[in-house]
């Protein structure tokens, strides 16, 4: 399986309790995150979000005094077998697409699943899509 879905990135301050601030946001708003990831530097970070209302979450941060971005990513599901993600990603590498990120996607009756952001988003969908490497459905 592979997907194009809509990621939310919001720059808060590193500090206790912002992370809370920023998901209460959601939870008040009936939200629902799908993934989540943090990357931190010591004064500030970036949350990254896959959520069921992504339009909506961007209006909310926005409203708050959030800096917020949204852009296209993919999920994929790998076929469960050793070495499936190694395919995946040097078949990414021969064709010079580099990959930016990556982190897990959590859905019902995936074994796993994982968001991947890429030097070409729409080349890496299209090879990845054409690959034996990702269930089909």
């Amino acid at each position: 399986m592979i997907s194009k879905v809509k990621q939310i990135s919001v720059f808060i301050e590193n500090k206790v309790g912002h992370l809370a601030e920023a998901t209460d946001i959601l939870a008040k708003n009936n939200i629902n995150i799908r993934a989540l990831f943090v990357y931190d530097s010591k004064e500030y970070a970036i949350l990254r979000l896959i959520v069921d209302k992504p339009f909506e979450t961007v209006e909310l941060f926005r409203e708050s005094g959030k800096v917020v971005r949204i852009k296209d990513v993919m999920v994929i599901e790998p076929i469960d077998e050793p070495g499936m993600m190694n395919k995946i990603f040097h078949l990414l590498a021969a064709n010079n697409i580099n990959i930016d990120y990556a982190y897990p996607y959590a859905k019902a009756g995936a074994p796993y699943m994982l968001v991947l952001a890429t030097s070409d988003q729409e080349q890496a969908y299209q090879l990845i899509s054409n690959s034996e490497y990702v269930i089909s459905k």
